[in-house]
């Protein structure tokens, strides 16, 4: 389904709000301690593939019987339509994301302010290009990312940062208590890219600090002949070779790779591109069409959970289910800025 039909770019220029100027963009994305914090581990793609890193090919989220399992969960301040404190998203109206739209909105508002052109789309890995990502089996209360607009470069040697961003822009989170609360976690915090030769792997390095502590996550790209299977043994056949996935082991370790000690995996779905030639923004419908079901369904367990503010019939699989198949409608952003070309990060 196309949302917008623009013959050229200018047209798309003309008639969508874009980030402001390119003197905008923080100053950070041009401090070379940003492209290489004090304490990252640049990975030695050598060693790696030593490794022999691979996806559980059975697609069962480990955060599924850890992420609940506790008696603090009881309460549903975390679901992502949670009522608890709800007054707040509205006060924090001139936070760190003033936005808020509904992705029920036909108009498709949201993922246009989401999803807007790089200058320098060729360096932007074909994973991130062009895409507007559902977090889909996520329990963080973030729904909707985009990489587009992020600061990208070439890929000139075997190991560097290619891709730097702020997670505060173009990342939505969910219009509620705990999702504004995430939102002012994430001020201030950066996430950086490398990307492995083969461009099978990417390593995304968070930080706030150029000089402190940094997490990693990785995010593997499906290769042709790879199968995905559910833990019934019916195959994911919506998982095409091209498409992301989401891996934890150690955050603290990039070099953890045993899958006896996974601890996050959820399947990023694109549910928009953006068209260079035309200038639009495409839903993908079958994603999409599955991201507005679980925006606008009735979940139907407003006795068991006393108006749904208690979950204490619940064991921690259910509440994984019921998080990840009741997102929040409502979604609090900010978009990205104009971010330095190519051939000026080039120069640090």
């Amino acid at each position: 389904m196309e949302v917008t039909n623009y013959q050229t770019m200018a047209e798309y220029h003309d008639n969508v709000e874009l980030p402001g100027p390119t003197d905008k963009f923080s100053k950070k994305f041009l401090d070379p301690r940003y492209w290489k914090p004090k304490n990252i581990v640049m990975v030695d793609w050598k060693k790696w593939e030593s490794l022999k890193p691979s996806v559980p090919k059975v697609y069962d989220p480990p955060q599924r019987q850890t992420s609940f399992n506790s008696c603090t969960f009881i309460p549903l301040w975390w679901w992502n339509r949670s009522w608890f404190c709800q007054p707040l998203p509205y006060l924090l109206c001139c936070g760190p994301k003033p936005e808020r739209e509904r992705i029920s909105d036909d108009s498709g508002v949201l993922i246009q302010k989401l999803l807007g052109p790089n200058p320098d789309s060729e360096h932007v890995p074909e994973v991130f290009r062009n895409k507007l990502f559902w977090t889909e089996g996520n329990i963080a209360p973030e729904t909707l990312i985009s990489f587009n607009r992020w600061a990208w470069r070439s890929q000139k040697e075997e190991s560097r940062v290619v891709g730097l961003g702020a997670i505060t822009h173009d990342w939505t989170n969910d219009s509620s208590c705990f999702g504004s609360v995430f939102s002012l976690i994430q001020i201030g915090r950066f996430s950086s890219v490398q990307v492995s030769p083969d461009g099978k792997w990417l390593l995304l390095s968070n930080f706030s600090d150029p000089d402190g502590s940094l997490t990693y996550l990785w995010i593997y790209v499906v290769q042709e002949g790879d199968v995905f299977t559910t833990p019934d043994g019916k195959i994911i056949d919506n998982l095409k070779p091209g498409d992301p996935i989401r891996i934890s082991w150690n955050k603290y370790d990039p070099y953890e790779c045993n899958n006896d000690n996974l601890s996050y995996m959820y399947l990023p779905r694109v549910v928009a591109t953006f068209d260079e030639k035309k200038g639009g923004v495409v839903r993908n419908d079958e994603h999409y069409g599955r991201l507005l079901q679980r925006a606008t369904n009735d979940p139907d367990k407003c006795c068991s959970t006393c108006c749904y503010t208690c979950s204490l019939g619940m064991s921690a699989e259910d509440r994984f289910d019921f998080q990840v198949s009741n997102i929040s409608d409502a979604q609090i952003f900010s978009s990205s800025p104009a971010v330095p070309r190519a051939e000026t990060i080039d120069r640090l």
